[in-house]
């Protein structure tokens, strides 16, 4: 018995020795194989921190483990995270593998798992990671047809997932938080009841910048009668919470060869219109706690039939109904009363096209001014054709007294008597008169406030006149804060914009008597400083919509940006293809005028740039500078500078943030005269008055100023010129550079009495003239730190030569000198000697 039980144990440690032993001698070369097949067969990375094989943890099961899963992205979505995943865990019973036909998967596990999902504005999806061809699907439809393998599964669960949703295509986002599922059932029985509980935390959907759901939670307890021979499924018994509204659903769903079979119904449990507040993020609950409620609702939805794609549609049906509804805010004096909606939604199967959708009423009273609206759309696909209208009269000063809208103030009238009857061939084909669309909205004494528009917008009046063909806008001033605008105008084709998104065009005059920029622009808050010498991509900039077609002309009495103001402001504005064009914009600013043409174009959304040509006349140079970051980058010493110049300027730049050049990829030429400019105080200056011991050149009086320069990738090339400054003839040719640094060379007559000061440099003195020598003089430097030194290749061969006999005869004597004190010296010394002969040779070569 002993020797028995010795063998028994011995051979169960075996046995748990070699499970515990062979998982990780195979470890190696199973995770290398599976991680390069992996790779090989998708357009990504995929990679993990650990995988683990072992018969330890679920005993006899065997349990396959990935912990820091995730997949890469390659281009064209390059470096972004697809999937990851905390951990994935799978058991699975080794035994029915081997001598079943079928695996028993025990249990799947998903921890933390993250999924981006992302659409761009190609259409290009980045979860299309596997590259298909044709070999590939002929080799699957033959595997799938020619097996009964079957995969039972038993336990399947989700913790906190988080799923990420973006398509650049529709504008839309979606995000879900928080979400977990568990599931559980005997998947090898014919019949059994899968077991489903499920929670998010925050549900989110934005599309067009409206959020329709904001941190939305979901709640689901289901138990779902599952025929796993004929795929059917019964909702036996469920619960639905939707934001706290209590929801029910019931019927069955099947899986065809060809689509799904389903008989669907889902609705409301509770019948009161309060019932509705359940929709409402929990972040905006705060404001209606305490709120009155009447009504009844009715919430009703239902789909019967088989389902093959998007074109072949089982049959469905939706009902919303409110009425008697009633809300009164606590705290308020007003309420909206008898509030009625009726609207459904329905399709007898086939065709999307079959779809009728239907606001029959819309209908509230406030402050016993009622308001109606309703709408009727069929045939969405083929020629959505339309019937509805809307008449009444908003006072939102009452709206203001009846709805909590916190730090908001609002006032005026609305009042509006609109009516529809059309479909969107009509329109495309622009038989205008075959429609019904006549009526009215017009605003008077509105006013709007808000902590975002703290000045506040006022509207004294606006009257839109609607007809089939355009709307036609008269009498419209706006006042914003200190600036005041009229609009009017007609906008054609108004209707195939609204309801296809086709061109919209129009015809605008503008006019404001003053205009504060400074206030405008404050409301979007503090500009970041942007550095212009890089590009950034994509760059952040306002795009101009490709479906526009305006023409606006423009009169603005006085427009003030920072500390410039420019008066009568005139041109045309063309707004088509993606880009805005101006015509003749022009201005007096400066003590001068501007007259602009060019564009600014968004057509490539990625690099937008402008492309202008500007005749500017007589402006104030320094307040120029001052005035626009451009002309200080290109032109510092403009700050230093007093005058009026003029110039003629061509030049085209990418835009970056707020509308700033991008220096870097700036490129252009133009011209800059002036019959009289100042410049004094400039580092330029300071250095040539120390080279030249002359303080004149710390004022320069430029008198027929005409320069010609190119712009290549924000370096400003200028070409040869002849000026006169210091009272002098000067010619003046260089480079400046984006990073400030300065590359210029001058010539310039220079009085030998100045260049005796140079001369005194090497020990002598030019002999004594009446006459200017032609010299040379090199700037180099920063525009902070400029270097001015001789230009000796420029220098004339008078002053070389005038250097010389000043300076070399008395270099040779001193020469002369030292040999003969060192003679008796060095006579025994060779290393003296070879030394005082090295010195002698170099002072006498200097002027060779």
């Amino acid at each position: 018995m002993t020797r028995f039980l010795k063998i028994f144990f011995g051979t169960l440690a075996v046995i748990f020795l070699l499970l515990l032993v062979l998982p990780i001698i195979f470890k190696g070369p199973i995770e290398k194989k599976v991680k390069d097949v992996i790779n090989d067969q998708v357009n990504a990375v995929v990679t993990w921190d650990d995988f683990s094989i072992s018969f330890i943890r679920h005993f006899p099961n065997l349990e396959i483990g990935l912990d820091g899963l995730s997949v890469i992205n390659k281009a064209p979505f390059e470096g972004d995270t697809l999937v990851s995943v905390g951990r994935f865990s799978l058991a699975v019973d080794v035994m029915s593998a081997i001598t079943g036909d079928a695996i028993d998967v025990k249990s799947v596990l998903i921890d933390q798992p993250f999924i981006n999902l992302m659409v761009n504005a190609d259409s290009l999806a980045n979860w299309d990671i596997v590259p298909t061809t044709d070999e590939m699907v002929e080799e699957d439809t033959i595997s799938a047809g020619s097996t009964s393998f079957k995969v039972l599964l038993q336990s399947f669960e989700i913790r906190e997932a988080r799923l990420a949703y973006a398509d650049s295509t529709m504008n839309f986002s979606s995000t879900i938080d928080g979400f977990n599922l568990a599931m559980q059932g005997d998947l090898s029985a014919a019949y059994t009841t899968i077991h489903i509980q499920s929670t998010i935390d925050a549900l989110n959907v934005n599309m067009d910048g409206i959020k329709y759901l904001s941190n939305s939670t979901v709640d689901l307890r289901a138990n779902v009668g599952a025929d796993l021979e004929t795929m059917k499924f019964v909702f036996e018994d469920n619960e639905f919470v939707f934001n706290q509204l209590p929801l029910f659903f019931d019927g069955s769903f099947a899986l065809l060869d060809e689509g799904y079979d389903m008989d669907v119904k889902l609705a409301s449990k509770a019948t009161e219109f309060s019932t509705l507040l359940a929709m409402v993020p929990d972040v905006f609950m705060t404001d209606l706690e305490g709120l009155k409620t009447k009504g009844t609702l009715a919430f009703e939805a239902a789909a019967k039939g088989v389902f093959i794609d998007a074109d072949h549609l089982p049959a469905f049906n939706m009902i919303f109904e409110v009425a008697g509804g009633y809300i009164q805010y606590p705290d308020l004096p007003k309420s909206i009363d008898n509030i009625g909606i009726d609207m459904v939604v329905s399709n007898p199967g086939g065709s999307p096209d079959n779809t009728i959708s239907e606001i029959k009423k819309f209908h509230f009273e406030l402050d016993n001014s009622p308001f109606d609206a309703n709408l009727k759309v069929i045939t969405p696909v083929s020629n959505a054709t339309f019937k509805g209208g809307m008449k009444g009269r908003i006072d939102l000063g009452a709206l203001m007294d009846a709805v909590m809208l916190d730090s908001i103030e609002l006032k005026g009238l609305v009042a509006a008597d609109l009516t529809i009857d059309g479909d969107y061939k009509t329109i495309e084909e622009e038989k205008y008169e075959d429609i019904k669309a006549n009526g009215f909205i017009k605003l008077d004494g509105f006013e709007f406030r808000s902590p975002d528009l703290p000045m506040g917008v006022q509207i004294p009046k606006a009257d839109m006149q609607f007809t089939p063909r355009m709307v036609e806008l008269s009498n419209m001033s706006v006042l914003l804060g200190e600036s005041d605008f009229t609009l009017n105008g007609k906008l054609e084709n108004y209707l195939g914009y609204a309801l296809g998104n086709d061109i919209l065009k129009g015809s605008l005059s503008h006019s404001s008597k003053f205009i504060n920029s400074n206030e405008l622009m404050a409301l979007s808050g503090e500009e970041e400083v942007v550095d212009t010498t890089q590009v950034s991509e994509p760059l952040e900039t306002i795009l101009v919509p490709k479906n526009l077609d305006f023409v606006v002309t423009t009169n603005i009495v006085r427009l003030l940006y920072d500390k410039l103001e420019m008066n009568n402001t005139q041109g045309r504005l063309i707004v088509k293809d993606g880009r805005v064009r101006l015509e003749n914009l022009n201005s007096q600013m400066l003590e001068g005028s501007v007259v602009m043409n060019g564009q600014y174009n968004t057509q490539d959304t990625l690099k937008p740039f402008a492309d202008f040509d500007l005749q500017v006349k007589s402006i104030d140079i320094n307040r120029a500078a001052n005035s626009f970051s451009m002309v200080d980058s290109l032109l510092p010493v403009a700050k230093m500078a007093k005058g009026n110049v003029s110039t003629n300027l061509k030049f085209e730049t990418l835009i970056g943030e707020g509308f700033s050049p991008i220096l870097k990829s700036m490129n252009g030429s133009g011209m800059l005269s002036s019959r009289s400019v100042k410049v004094e105080g400039t580092k330029v200056q300071s250095a040539m008055v120390s080279l030249l011991k002359n303080d004149k050149y710390s004022v320069a009086d430029v008198k027929d100023l005409l320069v010609n320069f190119t712009i290549e990738n924000g370096d400003v090339k200028v070409k040869p010129f002849d000026v006169n400054v210091f009272g002098k003839k000067v010619n003046i040719e260089g480079t400046q550079r984006l990073d400030q640094t300065m590359d210029y060379n001058m010539k310039m007559p220079v009085s030998r009495a100045e260049l005796n000061s140079v001369a005194s440099l090497l020990g002598g003195a030019l002999p004594a003239s009446t006459g200017d020598i032609m010299v040379g003089l090199k700037i180099t430097g920063k525009v902070s730190d400029p270097k001015v030194k001789l230009n000796m290749d420029d220098t004339g061969s008078s002053v070389k030569s005038a250097l010389k006999e000043a300076v070399g005869e008395k270099v040779e004597q001193q020469a002369e000198e030292l040999l003969e004190k060192a003679a008796e010296e060095i006579k025994n010394n060779p290393e003296l000697q070879e030394k005082a002969k090295e010195i002698g040779d170099k002072l006498k070569g200097l002027f060779d």
